[in-house]
């Protein structure tokens, strides 16, 4: 279904700032899922992406920009 798709809204240099992010957005009643969560103490190679509902997106970024 489309509406299930993700897209990455964002990513971080680091998991404390995504995870951040993330509850922000779940406050907010937005679902998101980060990749590289598995890493935590270790720098992620190409950064943590923050993945939102493709629906989503336009009220996350109002949400993470506000």
């Amino acid at each position: 279904m489309p509406q299930d798709k993700t897209v990455v809204l964002h990513t971080y240099l680091d998991m404390p700032e995504a995870k951040m992010i993330q509850d922000k957005l779940k406050e907010n009643g937005i679902a998101s899922s980060l990749n590289d969560e598995n890493v935590l103490g270790m720098d992620p190679v190409g950064g943590v992406e923050l993945k939102v509902f493709e629906k989503d997106r336009e009220a996350a970024e109002k949400i993470i920009s506000g």
